[in-house]
């Protein structure tokens, strides 16, 4: 919510406006003799601290800014316009007076489109999609089915792993290839139940039970080199170094998990 101000004094023939604080403090803007005001004087972020003034986001836990993928957090900082915003969230919703990723589909290159939480996605509905990828998934983006009716007879959904028409079955033996386990209880062949699955996996041998996929690993443990000892959980693989204190001799880790 914006600060409005409620009392003006003129002091050694300068313009000092009173803004409200939460819990009935008020705060100095100096102005200019002319009576302009400094936008930057005073400003107020979420916790109450002035926010940088070129918009950029200060970290909060050391963790890895977002790339912008469609499962980014769009808000940025606080905001009273655009100058207040940097990239990755350059543009001032106003309503929430938060930085954010887009705030109309002119905002995002390549085609692709705002969405409601203002962050840049492939879709935003189905007549935004077509060929083999005709529906739009939650996340915004365009997949071959989002129920069993959008895929033919003896296939149904997989709405686990990239909303995939695939074989449905009741038994093993009617899977194959990448996918040679039956999900008997959702009724279609994944890669894995369990991490027996994989022992012969290409992609990994420790079983996902959330996409029914062999990764590499799910916790520090699962990653048994001395060169990349550490789990990425994002994607599931091990790397070298997660924070830099993984890293020796005052290196810094990089986004890719590597010591540097």
């Amino acid at each position: 919510m914006r600060a409005r101000l409620s009392s003006f004094l003129v002091i050694g023939g300068l313009f000092v406006a009173l803004v409200p604080r939460c819990g009935g403090d008020t705060a100095t803007v100096d102005g200019g003799v002319d009576g302009s005001i400094n936008p930057n004087d005073g400003a107020i972020g979420n916790d109450g601290s002035n926010p940088p003034s070129d918009g950029s986001t200060p970290p909060s836990d050391g963790s890895t800014p977002s790339d912008g993928s469609t499962t980014t957090d769009a808000a940025g900082p606080s905001c009273t316009s655009d100058q207040n915003c940097a990239q990755p969230t350059p543009y001032c919703d106003t309503q929430d007076d938060q930085c954010v990723q887009c705030l109309s589909d002119t905002n995002c290159g390549n085609g692709r489109h705002c969405s409601t939480n203002h962050t840049c996605v492939q879709c935003t509905s189905d007549s935004q999609c077509g060929g083999n990828t005709p529906y739009c998934d939650p996340v915004g983006a365009c997949v071959q089915c989002l129920t069993q009716t959008n895929c033919p007879q003896n296939q149904t959904c997989d709405t686990q792993d990239g909303y995939r028409c695939v074989n449905t079955c009741t038994t093993n033996q009617q899977c194959n290839g990448m996918t040679p386990v039956c999900n008997t209880q959702d009724g279609y062949c994944v890669q894995c139940l369990a991490s027996t699955d994989c022992t012969n996996s290409p992609t990994g041998h420790v079983c996902n039970t959330t996409t029914d996929h062999c990764v590499e690993c799910l916790q520090n443990s699962d990653c048994t080199t001395a060169q990349r000892p550490k789990c990425n959980t994002n994607d599931n693989f091990c790397v070298q170094c997660l924070q830099n204190s993984d890293c020796p001799n005052n290196q810094t880790c990089s986004a890719q998990g590597v010591c540097i």
